[in-house]
């Protein structure tokens, strides 16, 4: 994906409608101005994030290696909050981030909510630290933030369908003891956390691989449990797990079947999926299934039919949409010197390039092959 340049606002102030809109953090003082229009009924949701953050602040004080913290922000117009946005880091580096909410209060004009909502994307791109990359979701038919995300630089990387699963349906679904033949079960255990990301990498697009920026660190902290799939030669050729991003997130359903082993739609990843709902109680507190969704990447038809016929209800298509980042860097003539000294062991090296003459003495009439070649 072509990097799009920086165009954000460098102040804290957006006109909307003729009146200056402020952007600044959300703190626990502000949940009281929390509407049911603007967040629904997830105010308990925000409270637990806004006090998970303001601690998680503090212990990275303490302890810098943490992860980055989610990034918190509201949009107001004489003292009304008019819309919300959350940013999630993706990775412990931080270097990928995610826009997980953004809320608008829904009694505003169309024209006010894009200017909330556009201050806002803006703005949390532009003060994250080391994001070097961004991901947002959203349906495929939503008509203003589709627009708005485009417009604020990011890009439609992948199309997926959502699928509900239902955990009624699945009470008649068979169940086995036995693993597959040819295959070994295995519940996670956080050393599997390599095998896992060699995995994942490939089951997913090159391009969207590239961007993600993960390491098995990454994929053991945000993996709850699951059941794994070995094959006779040692590789993980299917894992179903529970997998939660921030510990104030609900739990996702995560299905990888490499693409070597996609025979095992059907009764053996059935089976596995009711082993795997099983074992959901067990966990952690308890989860609300209902909320429970299965993606399916535009062009698998083997996974959708499966789904298919497993009983799920396709809710819709939504759209994965990113954009790089890049920050024009000054290198000084010190960075330019460091530069060459690093280069010159490889220069060295047999079949290398020879070293630039840096002395700018002419008189040799080699300097200038030296210079040049």
């Amino acid at each position: 994906m072509t990097p799009v340049p920086d165009m954000l606002p460098k102040d804290r102030t957006t006109e909307h409608d003729e009146q200056p809109l402020t952007l600044r953090s959300l703190t626990i003082a502000d949940l009281g101005g929390l509407t049911e229009e603007l967040i629904g009924n997830d105010r308990a949701f925000w409270s637990h994030v806004l006090l998970a953050t303001a601690r998680d602040r503090w212990l990275r004080r303490l302890l810098p290696g943490q992860q980055p913290v989610p990034l918190l922000f509201s949009a107001r117009c004489n003292g009304v909050i008019h819309g919300l946005v959350m940013a999630l880091p993706d990775n412990r580096s931080g270097s990928c981030w995610s826009l997980h909410k953004l809320c608008l209060a829904e009694p505003l004009p169309r024209q006010s909510r894009r200017t909330a909502a556009l201050a806002l994307v803006r703005h949390v791109i532009a003060v994250a630290p080391k994001a070097r990359c961004w991901f947002a979701r959203c349906w495929s038919t939503d008509p203003l933030r589709l627009p708005l995300l485009r417009e604020a630089g990011f890009q439609p990387l992948l199309q997926q369908s959502i699928w509900r699963l239902n955990p009624a349906s699945t009470a008649n679904w068979p169940q086995t003891t036995a693993a597959p033949a040819g295959y070994r079960r295995l519940l996670w255990e956080r050393s599997q956390a390599p095998a896992l990301l060699h995995l994942e990498n490939a089951t997913t697009p090159t391009q969207l691989r590239h961007l993600l920026d993960s390491s098995s660190n990454d994929l053991g902290r945000a993996t709850m449990g699951g059941v794994l799939l070995e094959s006779a030669r040692g590789g993980l050729a299917a894992a179903l797990r529970l997998v939660r991003r921030h510990p104030r997130l609900p739990p996702r359903l995560s299905i990888l079947v490499h693409p070597g082993h996609e025979h095992l739609y059907g009764p053996p990843l059935q089976a596995e999926l009711v082993r795997l709902l099983d074992l959901a109680p067990r966990l952690g507190p308890p989860m609300d299934t209902r909320s429970w969704r299965l993606r399916c990447n535009q062009g698998e038809s083997r996974r959708q039919q499966w789904f298919t016929t497993l009983g799920l209800d396709c809710l819709g298509d939504e759209m994965l949409l990113a954009r790089s980042i890049w920050r024009r860097q000054v290198r000084s003539t010190r960075n330019r010197l460091s530069h060459w000294l690093r280069e010159a062991p490889r220069q060295l090296a047999p079949r290398g390039r020879p070293i630039p003459d840096m002395s700018g003495d002419t008189s040799d009439p080699l300097s200038n092959l030296r210079r040049f070649h």
